[in-house]
């Protein structure tokens, strides 16, 4: 029961998050939308790039808690894997531990990570397995964006420039701001909205209802 319940908050915090970020970020885009100057239109564009930006943390925050209460729901292929014995107490803080530690652990590439995951968590309480391409193409992009915003490296802007021109077919580069702000902030809806479809996904595959998750202020 006890586990339930952290699944539910972890899965709350998210979407509650990303939804109270998706309705800030519309408002920005439709407030005064007809565009007085280009400050006017700067300012829209660099506060919707910082809320894409407070969507990955937040996705990343959920992706760390829910990793460690995937292996707490059954740690025998956690044990396995890090040759662990059998008799041995798991609870949140070790499982961190060895997964982390005191480092930064990227596991925002689920795609990537799969493998490893099959390793460690009950194939059959894996949810990351029940996500679409689709969902995957949309984080991937997302974080494409986030990581040009992160350096501003040429290769992070060559690999946004690409990414356009695959998804959608800009010949020219152009900043992640004024593409969030495109068709009335279609792309940084739609982009944001992909955490929540996720999170509902994977809540669907471990059992949690949605009416557990509400999703007000």
């Amino acid at each position: 029961m006890r586990s339930k319940k952290e699944f539910i908050l972890n899965h709350k915090r998210l979407e509650v998050s990303i939804k109270e970020l998706i309705e800030n970020g519309l408002e920005i885009v439709w407030d005064n939308f007809q565009i007085k100057n280009q400050k006017h239109r700067i300012l829209k564009e660099l506060l919707l790039e910082s809320f894409l930006l407070r969507s990955c943390a937040y996705w990343e925050n959920f992706l760390e808690k829910e990793i460690i209460l995937l292996v707490k729901l059954n740690p025998d292929f956690f044990k396995i894997y890090f040759d662990l014995q059998k008799n041995i107490s798991i609870n949140h803080n070790l499982i961190r531990a060895i997964l982390i530690g005191d480092k930064y652990r990227d596991w925002h590439d689920i795609q990537s990570l799969k493998s490893y995951f099959s390793r460690i968590i009950n194939p059959k309480a894996n949810p990351f397995k029940e996500l679409t391409n689709e969902q995957f193409d949309i984080l991937n992009f997302t974080y494409t964006l986030r990581n040009y915003l992160s350096h501003y490296s040429e290769y992070s802007k060559k690999k946004l420039l690409l990414t356009y021109k695959k998804n959608y077919f800009y010949k020219k580069f152009i900043e992640p701001g004024s593409f969030l702000l495109k068709n009335k902030g279609k792309h940084f809806e739609s982009l944001l909205h992909n955490f929540i479809l996720i999170s509902i996904t994977i809540r669907k595959k471990l059992g949690v209802p949605d009416g557990s998750i509400a999703i007000t202020k």
